[in-house]
């Protein structure tokens, strides 16, 4: 605002620069001069002078108006910009800018919007006005959403989360685990001795319907460097956060990722240079596939003062360069915030630059083959004219978790819960969780897992199980059928299909995985291997069960197995004994065409003579209907 009245009374200048000046001339240019030695209080003086001898000089009431808003008198600004505007519309358009900020602070819509359109409508349309142009339409259509925001309410019943998980200080920036057993946060600690505050982890379980008391989280993610904004990947297993101001970073805040040990955290690993900038970087999200990260940065090249990016992890444990999520999420403001649902379907974050109610407002856009559709503002009154962040979104969707500074808090941002209505709801999400183990000694094992959509062969989701315990945690969106697969090294691999079409989201599923070792006399059904209906021809929903049989192979060169065919008893002994041989050679063809060594694979048809369930279902039938290596050598 200072350097626009330093402009003003500069324009006012020139106006006159080829003229003879006029004593109020000298006088506004003697004002100016006080002005820019920072004597405002005589500028003002001498202003007031002018204005009383000269009713009808407009430059010193433009300049009073200028001056008391960058005071915040909003009253005395007014009162000398509507009288120039009054007087002359086109004096100069700037003044219905400002006018249209006073008009906003006053929740004085229609008024600040006329305002605006005043600016519209008598403004020059050229190059040189393009850039203020567009900041007006934009601030005009904002308005516009605001009174309609505000005419449409949403369901909104905010409740707070109560005295366990929030006190006197900030709580904000919360993630929790897919079970929704675990709550952590950051807070921010009281000043002491003068000294900034810092923020810090804390942690609250569930027990029952009832949070219990939090507490600063233990161990290695606490440290001497100020630390927040955490993310929990959905199974718990890893913890994202930002550590600021630490030995070795890239910038002045960096990402770091730390591993769950059984009860222990790892010593936290900078995400390195394809992440980190020179600048800052907070505020991560991990996609439940566990590859997809989105976090904020305010480094140089964005689209505006901070933006969203998103960085992939790599098989060999190290992150894609960070790529901006672009101008459908990004914009000239602030996007914060972000939060990636487990469906990963639905990106929620908040911006002060989007259409919203005013600071920062929450926003969610759908994500669909990797591109963002357009943002839809979460609504009002869940988004106000204060800033609103940090939400997170319940697996199920039904419910929200965002920090608020509502009439109940305890003091600063407490965390609140409040139901989501329909509209701004994503898929809903179960998941499954169990434990990997042998199969022979029960003990756990660290074993890599896979999950795949069988309608397009995408990963949904992947990860490591926990080698303390052998715990895996996997979230998956309800409304579609998946292939499951677990490996570990000197283990046969396990698979498994299983439909989530009907599932109800707020049912979990309990599996135990035994995997086998690798020994002679071994077999393993493979349960993704799909045929055409009475063919040997091989659905495309069968390669990746197939790839992962290959990794085994080529992993183990000494290996040598059969491959068997079975089929239920539908049909003559003849027809089956044929149907199951053509299948075991296809798979054999397959494994032959990817470069596994024939005489590494024998193929050979059981028809029914070998069912593993009895053939009285459906359901049993397509038991018996299956694929079957053994391990004939090694």
């Amino acid at each position: 605002m200072l350097s626009r009245l330093c402009l003003v009374f500069s324009m006012i200048l020139l106006s006159f620069a080829c003229f003879s000046q006029s004593k109020a001339d000298k006088d506004f240019e003697k004002a100016r001069n006080y002005f820019i030695e920072g004597k405002d209080d005589r500028a003002e003086e001498l202003l007031q002078k002018i204005k009383s001898k000269n009713p009808d000089y407009y430059p010193a009431y433009l300049a009073l108006g200028e001056m008391y808003f960058a005071k915040g008198n909003f009253d005395a600004s007014k009162h000398n910009l509507l009288y120039v505007v009054r007087n002359d519309e086109k004096y100069d358009l700037n003044a219905y800018r400002t006018l249209a900020n006073i008009y906003e602070r006053e929740k004085k819509l229609d008024s600040a919007l006329a305002c605006l359109e005043s600016y519209l409508r008598f403004v020059v349309d050229n190059e040189r006005n393009r850039k203020k142009i567009d900041e007006v339409s934009h601030k005009a259509d904002c308005i516009r959403f605001r009174k309609q925001a505000m005419l449409n309410p949403v369901e909104f019943n905010p409740q707070n989360m109560g005295v366990n998980v929030n006190s006197e200080n900030d709580e904000y920036l919360a993630t929790m685990t897919a079970d929704q057993s675990a709550l952590l946060f950051t807070r921010q600690t009281p000043v002491v001795s003068g000294k900034r505050p810092e923020e810090g982890f804390f942690i609250s379980y569930k027990s029952g319907e009832q949070w219990q008391k939090a507490e600063m989280l233990p161990g290695v993610l606490n440290s001497g460097y100020n630390e927040g904004a955490a993310c929990l990947s959905p199974d718990g297993r890893y913890i994202y956060f930002a550590r600021c101001g630490a030995p070795g970073g890239w910038g002045s805040c960096d990402i770091y990722r730390s591993e769950r040990k059984g009860a222990f955290w790892s010593e936290p690993e900078n995400l390195g240079a394809n992440v980190n900038s020179e600048s800052w970087d907070s505020q991560p999200s991990i996609a439940s596939d566990g590859r997809t990260l989105f976090f904020v940065s305010n480094r140089k090249g964005g689209e505006g003062e901070s933006d969203i990016y998103y960085s992939y992890l790599k098989d060999d444990g190290t992150w894609t360069k960070a790529k901006n999520c672009g101008a459908v999420i990004n914009t000239p403001g602030k996007e914060m915030s972000p939060f990636i649902h487990p469906s990963n379907q639905m990106l929620y974050f908040s911006s002060d630059y989007h259409c919203g109610m005013g600071g920062l407002d929450i926003f969610f856009a759908k994500l669909e083959n990797g591109k963002f559709s357009a943002p839809f503002n979460i609504g009002y009154p869940i988004n106000t004219e204060a800033d609103e962040s940090s939400l997170i979104v319940s697996p199920q969707g039904d419910y929200a978790i965002y920090a608020s500074k509502q009439k109940d808090c305890r003091g600063g941002l407490d965390l609140y819960r409040f139901s989501l209505y329909e509209q701004a709801r994503p898929i809903a999400v179960t998941y499954v969780k169990g434990l990997i183990r042998d199969s022979q000694t029960k003990k756990p094992v660290n074993a890599k897992f896979e999950i795949r959509n069988l309608e397009n062969g995408r990963i949904v989701s992947s990860g490591i199980s926990d080698k303390v315990n052998g715990e895996y945690l996997i979230c998956l969106p309800v409304g579609a059928d998946y292939a499951f697969s677990a490996t570990a090294e000197g283990y046969l691999f396990h698979s498994e299909s299983f439909s989530l079409s009907d599932a109800d989201a707020s049912m979990p599923y309990a599996r135990n995985i035994d995997l086998e070792r690798i020994n002679i006399g071994k077999s393993l059904v493979l349960k993704n291997i799909f045929f055409e209906t009475g063919s040997s021809k091989l659905l495309k929903e069968s390669f990746a069960e197939l790839n992962t049989l290959i990794v085994l192979l080529m992993e183990n060169p000494g290996l040598r197995v059969e491959i068997g065919g079975h089929t239920d008893n539908v049909g003559n002994a003849e027809y089956n004994m044929t149907l199951s041989q053509q299948r075991a050679d296809a798979v054999k063809n397959y494994l032959v065409e990817k470069g596994i060594a024939a005489n590494r694979l024998v193929s050979k048809g059981y028809g029914f003579s070998n069912p593993i369930a009895d053939n009285d279902t459906e359901q049993n039938r397509a038991k018996n209907r299956r694929t079957e290596i053994k391990i004939i050598g090694k």
